[in-house]
């Protein structure tokens, strides 16, 4: 009986640990697929609730007070692919924090007493406060996880097109046979986009500069540079997009270097949660029943 109870209590703090982290990590890449359709689903449905805000002025409000806020958040919102603007985002902070502190002042007044009633009104600051940071981080996990995505498929896409225009096609050619591709990446948006501005007269490297602005991503300026300057210069596009799709694709590995160097340091907190928790309950729970037996007080 003893032996059982160490056994399972064994199992529970190390292999349960373990399965739920395991899950956890398989689940995590259905969860990043499926995060922007989420995510809109959440602006969707909280959208309907704000147009009293909006017909009462407040996103036009909003708008004048703060322009530099807005257009920044614009820039986010376009970027992240939500069909919504910057002053609606506001009015969705503000009905989120009047209906999360009513709903949290209402609950918290029912279920304390007389004595704690102080604790409603900083429960309900407390939840306001997180109504309120509810869209901006939201936006701010799609802005992140679209710029990732582009970050991975850029050198990939340098070469493809590098190997189109090394076939015969000029930059605006192969640009279009890879979004004909139809590869499913935030990349292919972008480049459509910058074809669009193309085809209405913008000049290639303002194209490529506005795609560069868009993005916001180190490596992809300096190829709209190196991009620029060949044009200017008459020098091979091929031999620079080569290049530059190489040292694109050293950056990355030198990303993912850096990241494994991390990963002992970041596995210190888990060892000290649950693997030397685990190692002191096997190596003195048979010493404390021991003792137990012969009488010995434990504490």
């Amino acid at each position: 009986m003893k032996q059982i109870f160490i056994y399972a209590l064994t199992f529970a703090v190390i292999v349960l640990p373990t399965v739920f982290f395991t899950i956890l990590a398989d689940k995590q890449v259905k969860k990043n697929s499926q995060e922007k359709t989420q995510s809109e689903g959440f602006f969707r449905i909280i959208k309907p609730f704000t147009e009293i805000l909006m017909l009462a002025g407040v996103g036009n409000l909003f708008r004048k007070a703060f322009p530099g806020k807005c257009s920044e958040l614009q820039k986010q919102l376009n970027f992240a692919g939500l069909k919504i603007t910057a002053a609606e985002v506001f009015c969705m902070k503000i009905f989120l924090l009047v209906i999360s502190a009513v709903a949290v002042g209402c609950v918290t007044a029912g279920v304390v007493d007389e004595e704690n009633r102080i604790s409603i009104p900083v429960a309900a600051l407390i939840a306001a406060m997180i109504g309120w940071c509810i869209p901006g981080i939201s936006i701010d996990n799609m802005v992140k996880e679209r710029r990732i995505a582009i970050l991975k498929a850029i050198p990939y896409s340098i070469d493809l097109i590098a190997s189109a225009m090394r076939g015969g096609l000029d930059f605006s050619a192969a640009v279009r046979f890879y979004v004909k591709l139809g590869i499913d990446s935030p990349l292919t948006d972008e480049y459509s986009q910058m074809l669009r501005e193309m085809e209405l007269g913008v000049v290639r490297t303002v194209a490529l500069q506005n795609m560069a602005d868009r993005i916001q991503i180190r490596e992809f300026t300096s190829f709209a540079a190196a991009i620029a300057m060949g044009t200017e210069l008459g020098a091979p596009l091929t031999e620079t997009m080569e290049i530059q799709g190489e040292e694109m694709r050293k950056a990355r590995f030198a990303m993912a270097e850096c990241k494994a160097q991390r990963a002992p340091s970041l596995m210190l907190l888990p060892m000290a949660l649950f693997i030397l928790p685990a190692v002191f309950i096997i190596i003195l729970t048979p010493v404390f029943l021991k003792m137990r037996e012969a009488g010995v007080p434990l504490f």
